[in-house]
């Protein structure tokens, strides 16, 4: 999907849950009504089953994944029309005339051979111009034989700031752009590439860089809405800043949009009914507030989900869907332990320390034991590809209400962790659902302890 300079993009952060693509999509569409300029709800990763089942629910497409926000050299390319080996050259003189840049020579399987300046065109030409020559005869001849060898070729998907340095050692002003195949595509000038469009991207859902989408530091950071800890995010320039004590970033959605005076679209109200319900784990969670409450009760009418018009109906039905959407994110037994131990992960610098917490949802701990060994070496490779010093897993079960943990890296460290160690080596968290408010407290307790 091709995505305009202009566009702002609305981003959740790496790994998302059905919260961050619910805030990240109902954001964008509220400040579609309220805010000049065009905004796009994105994912940074690859969607779990939970929020799957959700778009599929409520007959919503899949976000377009955004795995990078650096500045691409396509994005400052111009398209122009290449010329063939065997055009005659009053027509090279008519298209660089028309142009007033070099033009580009292609083969007759789009591959590149060339460029054709201005200057190299007139140097080709002067005999004939001076009349030492047949100037009609050398208008006829074919630009293969003007042809000056491209200093640089690039690739549309390249990095600029990978080839910058390159960039500025070429004595040429204009480069050829090919694709991902080695045909020629585009064109763009030395000067387009050193003041390269950064991209403006609006935060939902998260406020650390290392959650965020890659490449955030080549872009312009214009806003964040977001619930959880404060992290600070370099920006250039002033930016809106709400962070907020709830159980949900939907419910902040939802609250803008009831202050502005604005319904949902069903489908979108629904999906941002599904990310409280997500995150709050049907309102058991120790995070959950008030207003992620007053949240859900305000969009499920909206969303479709109210009865004959009694509160306990709409509830039923609240229900209902909560019941089948944390049914559709929980379970082990089906995806690989790698995915499992990265697909919902946090990461966390403590000084020189870095954690790494997952989390997954089951009906039953029966599930844990049987995939015990295989997610523990995962998690060991996690600790290794990742440079970690301790790695997590946190297997809630969303039927008790209770949690189980699976803990590699420093002894020392985990040894000061406050759960009790079961006789098949994980470790009991009773009564502990939320990572955020729960468990990490308790870790940071524990590195305090360990240092």
């Amino acid at each position: 999907m091709e995505i305009s300079q202009e566009t702002v993009l609305v981003l959740g952060h790496r790994n998302p849950d059905t919260d961050a693509i619910a805030s990240a999509v109902g954001y964008a569409w509220l400040l579609n009504q309220i805010g000049a300029g065009l905004y796009l709800g994105g994912r940074v990763g690859p969607l779990n089953p939970q929020t799957t089942f959700v778009l599929q629910r409520f007959g919503l497409d899949l976000p377009p994944l955004i795995s990078d926000v650096r500045p691409h050299v396509g994005d400052m390319a111009e398209k122009m029309d290449p010329l063939m080996g065997d055009t005659p050259l009053l027509a090279v003189c008519e298209q660089i005339a028309r142009v007033g840049k070099a033009v580009p020579v292609v083969d007759t399987n789009g591959e590149p051979l060339g460029l054709i300046s201005g200057a190299g065109l007139f140097r080709h030409l002067v005999p004939a111009l001076t009349g030492r020559s047949d100037l009609a005869a050398a208008l006829d001849e074919h630009a293969s034989h003007v042809i000056e060898p491209a200093a640089l070729v690039l690739k549309e998907d390249e990095n600029v700031s990978d080839i910058l340095t390159q960039v500025l050692r070429a004595e040429h002003d204009d480069f050829v752009v090919t694709d991902e195949n080695g045909c020629y595509c585009a064109m763009v000038t030395k000067s387009a590439l050193l003041q390269p469009p950064r991209r403006r991207v609006v935060l939902v859902d998260h406020n650390e860089l290392a959650q965020a989408v890659p490449g955030l530091e080549e872009a312009e950071l214009v806003e964040v809405l977001d619930h959880h800890r404060l992290n600070v995010l370099p920006t250039t320039n002033p930016i809106r800043l709400q962070i907020e004590p709830v159980g949900s970033c939907s419910t902040l959605v939802a609250e803008r949009a009831s202050e502005e005076r604005l319904s949902f679209p069903p489908a979108i109200a629904g999906l941002l009914l599904c990310g409280i319900l997500s995150d709050s784990l049907h309102f058991r969670s120790p995070t959950t507030t008030p207003r992620d409450r007053a949240a859900a009760r305000w969009l499920a009418p909206m969303a479709g989900l109210s009865g004959p018009g009694l509160t306990s109906d709409m509830e039923t039905l609240v229900a209902q869907l909560a019941g089948e959407l944390l049914a559709a994110g929980a379970g082990l037994r089906t995806r690989p332990a790698d995915e499992l131990v990265t697909a919902d992960i946090k990461y966390y610098p403590v000084g020189d320390w870095t954690i790494g917490i997952a989390q997954v949802e089951v009906t039953e701990f029966a599930e844990l034991v049987e995939r015990k060994a295989k997610l523990e070496a995962a998690l060991q490779k996690l600790i290794e590809t990742q440079g970690l010093t301790m790695a997590m897993l946190m297997v809630t079960n969303i039927v008790s209400g209770d949690s189980r943990l699976l803990i590699a890296g420093m002894p020392r460290l985990i040894g000061e962790m406050p759960y009790a160690r079961l006789p098949d080596g994980a470790y009991d968290a009773p009564g502990i659902v939320s990572r955020k408010k729960q468990l990490l407290p308790a870790v940071l307790a524990a590195v305090s302890q360990a240092v």
